[in-house]
């Protein structure tokens, strides 16, 4: 079969799925076992989409669709498809590739400038936040050990005793980068939060920043957690950097999508001063996964961490080549769909979605709050609404959860907040529309009544 012919197929069966995104249930449990031989002469590409269609397509939940509420799980707009299309077409490899070396370049200055971030900034484009906040941590690594008299890059870890991380709301994934770094998971002194918020106690801080005695430190902060999309003070954290010495990483991994709106961009008033920012692509701005950034503006540290100039020929690939500043050497062309998606739909596109989805939130916080059947646990400040089954039901919440993935309709998760088992809905695709709301609550009052 001709390349073109196989392209064809490929594109008709694409078609088909996402004409029916809207009303696949965005949560099919896969409860087949498959088990494949390969043959000798190989199927033929019909042959194979025929297994393909039969054995898996019917069990491809929709989470790329308007109702799949659950972590936080974006869809993909038609544009960014086009380009990650174009990605595989295409095939560019840095450090092979200087167009997609140059691309990427360009990318991250439109992203810059969509996210209201100075020019102070550079950055790099990776697979997710858990990388973008491992690569931010490598650079702080070095920062912190440099300032001890210790080039971590080159000497490694030895001779430096336990670091001093500290944070009231890290994300896992910066556990997780703690631990591959080195640093240590229990590395990380918890901060406490302000009294009903998941947001950094500041005053806390301070005293956990003075015990130190002049010791540099990495302070974590937050651009909307995963819970409530709390919002750390920003401008407050870089003021106590007048006393104590830190480098300060923001996990913007979707809340920092709030910069590109004019209802909710003042939540990020000051991270602009951080030294390093995490922002995930496949979430908030619609992009197929895997992709994510991530700024700092010490580039120089970045390049001692991730220098892969030792073998001959790969040495002497100038400018172009991003192969010394992240972890990959082989890199595809990440940043085609991001490039497509934002040119296609500009700020104002993506400001209208995005405040479309902080609107929806709201609605159903409103309809929560409203009603005696469940408890808001925050309020609602941007796109996340983080509830519970109020106590005088005889139902738990987490019945109620499971009987309303059941439906078949919606998919929310679960999650803890203040020692309570809870629900998080977060609404952050392009797609979602308004019924899709008035859907949700329809099921929710027909499992609770």
């Amino acid at each position: 079969m001709t390349t073109k012919k196989i392209l064809d197929k490929t594109l008709k069966e694409a078609i088909s799925f996402l004409d029916k995104l809207d009303t696949i249930s965005p949560n099919i449990p896969f409860n087949k076992t498959t088990n494949q031989e390969l043959t000798e002469e190989g199927l033929g590409f019909k042959d194979t989409l025929k297994l393909f269609k039969s054995q898996y397509v019917p069990y491809i939940s929709g989470t790329a669709g308007p109702r799949y509420f659950g972590y936080v799980v974006g869809g993909a707009t038609p544009a960014s498809i086009a380009g990650d299309w174009l990605t595989s077409v295409y095939d560019q490899v840095s450090p092979a590739s200087q167009v997609a070396s140059v691309h990427e370049k360009n990318t991250v200055s439109l992203l810059l400038d969509f996210l209201k971030l100075p020019k102070s900034f550079t950055g790099t484009l990776v697979s997710g936040a858990t990388v973008s906040n491992m690569l931010n941590l490598a650079i702080a690594r070095q920062w912190y050990g440099l300032e001890l008299g210790l080039d971590i890059a080159k000497n490694g870890i030895y001779g430096l005793k336990k670091m001093n991380i500290l944070s009231a709301n890290a994300h896992s994934s910066s556990y997780k980068g703690l631990s591959i770094l080195g640093i240590g998971r229990e590395a990380l002194i918890e901060v406490k939060t302000q009294p009903n918020s998941e947001c950094t106690d500041i005053i806390d801080l301070e005293e956990k920043l003075k015990t130190l005695n002049g010791e540099p430190a990495i302070v974590l902060s937050s651009a909307g957690t995963v819970n409530t999309t709390a919002f750390d003070d920003f401008k407050a954290i870089e003021k106590l950097k007048s006393k104590y010495n830190f480098w300060h990483h923001i996990d913007g991994a979707f809340g920092g999508l709030a910069s590109c709106t004019d209802d909710y961009s003042h939540l990020v008033d000051g991270w602009e001063l951080a030294d390093s920012i995490t922002i995930d692509a496949h979430k908030w701005m619609n992009i197929p996964y895997d992709s994510a950034f991530q700024f700092t503006k010490r580039i120089d540290l970045q390049q001692q961490v991730f220098q892969n100039g030792n073998a001959p020929y790969i040495k002497d690939l100038g400018d172009f080549s991003l192969i010394n500043l992240t972890p990959q050497a082989s890199r595809r062309w990440r940043s085609l769909p991001i490039w497509f998606s934002l040119l296609t739909y500009g700020k104002k596109g993506y400001k209208d979605f995005i405040q479309k989805n902080c609107i929806q939130a709201k609605v159903l916080g409103d309809f929560i709050k409203k009603s005696e059947d469940f408890e808001l646990l925050a309020e609602v400040n941007l796109n996340t609404v983080c509830f519970k089954v109020s106590d005088i039901k005889k139902i738990t919440t987490q019945d109620f959860l499971e009987s309303l993935n059941k439906t078949g309709e919606v998919f929310l998760t679960p999650t803890s907040y203040k020692n309570n088992y809870a629900i998080r809905c977060a609404i952050c695709n392009w797609n979602t529309t308004d019924a899709d709301i008035e859907l949700l609550i329809k099921e929710m009052k027909n499992i609770i009544l």
